[in-house]
Parts: C-alpha cells; sequence; structure tokens
C-alpha cells in the first residue's frame, strides 16, 4: 500500500509539472487597428506590417496547440496504461 501512495504521488507531481508545460502556448497579441481614416493613411505601413505577423504568429500558436494536443494525447495514453496496472496490483492486494 505504501508503494502505491508513492507511486500516486509521482504521478500527480509528474501531472503537475506536465500541465505548466501545457501552457507554454500563448495567443499572439492583437495588432492595434484604427478606425480613424488618418491613421490609418498614416501608419499604412505599420498596420500591413503589424497584420502579417499577426497572422504569422497565429499559424505559429495553432501549430504549438497542435502539437501540444498531440504529446498531452500520447501521455494520457501511457498514464491510463499505468493506471490500468496500478489497478491491477490494487485488485491483487485485496484477494
Amino acid at each position: 500500500m505504501a508503494l502505491l501512495k508513492q507511486t500516486w504521488a509521482v504521478m500527480v507531481l509528474l501531472s503537475w509539472g506536465s500541465a505548466s508545460a501545457a501552457g507554454s502556448c500563448l495567443p499572439p497579441v492583437q495588432p492595434w487597428m484604427p478606425t480613424n481614416a488618418d491613421d490609418v493613411q498614416e501608419y499604412a505601413d505599420l498596420l500591413r506590417r503589424d497584420a502579417e505577423t499577426y497572422f504569422a504568429d497565429v499559424e505559429r500558436y495553432f501549430r504549438c496547440l497542435d502539437q501540444q494536443r498531440r504529446e498531452v494525447f500520447e501521455q494520457a495514453r501511457e498514464i491510463s496504461e499505468e493506471y490500468a496496472r496500478v489497478l491491477e496490483l490494487v485488485d491483487g492486494v485485496r484477494k
């Protein structure tokens, strides 16, 4: 039973670490888009550059989320298998 508690504690600690890593994809900052026609004319080049940068960052963000989804899915599959083994051990101890 002590081994089960230690295993459970290690699994909890590892999941906390992976939860913080899962938050590493940061959404891009929205660029400022003026509504005043004079501002649009004045800052057209900057607005164009900011918009292009934003859309490139959006693509990078979605790729990051997709990668994290794959990693967490694989991790969940591994934990599920480990948990099944834990349950088998628990059932074996109870009998």
